[in-house]
């Protein structure tokens, strides 16, 4: 009976444990808006942050554009823009890629 017991007792810690992580992770999350891909004259009253470029990765990616447009706003992300404008996608031989987007802070 006190295996039963002690089972019981384990399994609550285990599911108290992931929820806790679950929570922790969903609201670090909840802070971080992803970035709105716009044309250059929706951010003219908008505060430029940089340059941000992002890669397909290496291998081969038939559809490597969307790889290294990702990669390129998540870096955006962490510089805390709210709107990207595209520069450029820049193939790198047959299945890769480079994302270039210039990153706006813009009030909403």
């Amino acid at each position: 009976m006190s295996m039963v017991v002690a089972r019981k007792a384990n399994r609550k810690v285990v599911t108290k444990g992931l929820m806790a992580i679950v929570l922790v992770v969903g609201f670090t999350t909840l802070g971080i808006a992803k970035p709105i891909e716009v044309q250059e004259s929706a951010v003219q009253d908008c505060r430029f942050l940089g340059k941000v470029e992002g890669s397909s990765g290496y291998g081969k990616n038939f559809g490597w554009q969307p790889l290294a447009k990702s990669s390129a706003l998540r870096k955006a992300e962490k510089l805390g823009a709210t709107h990207v404008v595209w520069q450029r996608l820049i193939p790198v031989g047959a299945f890769n890629g480079v994302a270039i987007a210039r990153a706006y802070s813009c009030n909403r």
